[in-house]
């Protein structure tokens, strides 16, 4: 995958991908695109911006009407681009640790002795699974 970060159509255009498990194509997309106005010319041309940075693929071919249109799905799935960006701007043991604690402080108050507990299971599994990812890391070297 080449690895560029994505503008706000493509992120936009992204997300329809994430929430859609089958393939689109720039029709289906235009329709699930609320709330914004573009026409299917600009859709055309994010679509290509994000194949070129390979976030997206053809898949298919569905016949619309009279026309067949190209199907495309993502390459990658959200948490896999979240993982990749926040690698790239440095994510670091460091920064692991603040955000686990500002995630823990943040609504103390509001929250269960139970909701406390799963917050801090789902951290320990967060941090177990960038271990073994640093790890897998330094066996390739």
């Amino acid at each position: 995958m080449k690895k560029y970060q994505m503008s706000n159509s493509e992120e936009i255009v992204m997300n329809v991908f994430w929430q859609t498990p089958e393939p689109l194509t720039v029709s289906q997309l235009s329709r699930l695109l609320t709330g914004q106005d573009w026409s299917k010319n600009y859709i055309h041309k994010v679509l290509r911006w994000l194949s070129d940075k390979e976030f997206i693929k053809v898949v298919g071919i569905a016949q619309e009407g009279r026309y067949q249109a190209q199907q495309y799905v993502p390459t990658l799935t959200k948490d896999e681009y979240l993982a990749y960006m926040l690698e790239e701007q440095g994510v670091n043991n460091s920064l692991f640790a603040r955000i686990a604690v500002t995630l823990f402080k943040k609504d103390k108050k509001q929250r269960t002795p139970e909701q406390d507990e799963k917050l801090i299971a789902e951290l320990e599994k967060m941090v177990d699974e960038y271990e073994a990812q640093i790890e897998e890391k330094s066996k390739e070297k």
